[in-house]
């Protein structure tokens, strides 16, 4: 097993770097670890079968959801996952980051590398349309859709203090929420990890991964 990350620049940039195996086993093991200690882990998630503007049942599995991380789960990180459409179990999971820092995961869903894009030939100023991606990346990896840091999209905090950020911190809470949902997904345990994002997230992805070697 390997954690690796990957960053681009308006989608045109790439670098990779591939880290040590012992990164996801470390992962696994803090997993194990907050297991055998009780840690609360406690999320909320629902299967989204159909949207708006999308004909029918939706082709593929989305799933939403809340996260809690910071010390009393002030901090409420909220995420879209969609599973890989080829085999759940043996592709990829892929964490993507978009940047800003602050531009919701839904751009990269429907604007980037999500399975769902607008359908802006036929928009006449109503409610907007889908159509489906042919170049989604979900087409051969289960990819989560984070809304970091708080603040971001529906990622919200219980307390103002909370929205203090730095993007140390905002690696940090985004390791957690990792670690917390795995451990409420974990049949994607032993799937390869990718860690992705865009534009600012250059600088988060590194981070993030790091804090993934480091088992903190």
């Amino acid at each position: 097993m390997q954690a690796s990350f990957y960053t681009s620049s308006c989608g045109r940039g790439k670098a990779s770097m591939a880290a040590s195996a012992e990164a996801l086993l470390s992962c696994s093991c803090v997993v194990v670890y907050l297991l055998f200690l009780g840690i609360n882990v406690f999320a909320s998630h629902s299967i989204i079968k159909n949207l708006p503007g999308f004909p029918g049942d939706l082709p593929f599995k989305l799933e939403t959801g809340y996260i809690g991380v910071g010390e009393l789960d002030e901090v409420q990180l909220f995420y879209y996952f969609i599973e890989s459409e080829r085999s759940p179990e043996d592709d990829p999971l892929v964490l993507w980051l978009t940047g800003g820092p602050g531009f919701s995961a839904f751009s990269g869903l429907v604007y980037e590398i999500g399975p769902l894009t607008f359908d802006y030939e036929n928009f006449k100023g109503n409610i907007p349309t889908f159509l489906l991606n042919p170049y989604s990346w979900t087409k051969v990896a289960n990819i989560i859709f984070l809304d970091q840091p708080v603040g971001t999209g529906f990622s919200y905090a219980t307390t103002w203090q909370a929205y203090n950020m730095k993007d140390t911190l905002s690696a940090k809470q985004t390791y957690t929420f990792l670690i917390k949902w795995l451990i409420a997904h974990p049949r994607f345990l032993s799937n390869e990890l990718y860690v992705a994002g865009d534009s600012y997230s250059g600088k988060i992805v590194p981070m993030v991964v790091q804090e993934i070697s480091d088992g903190n």
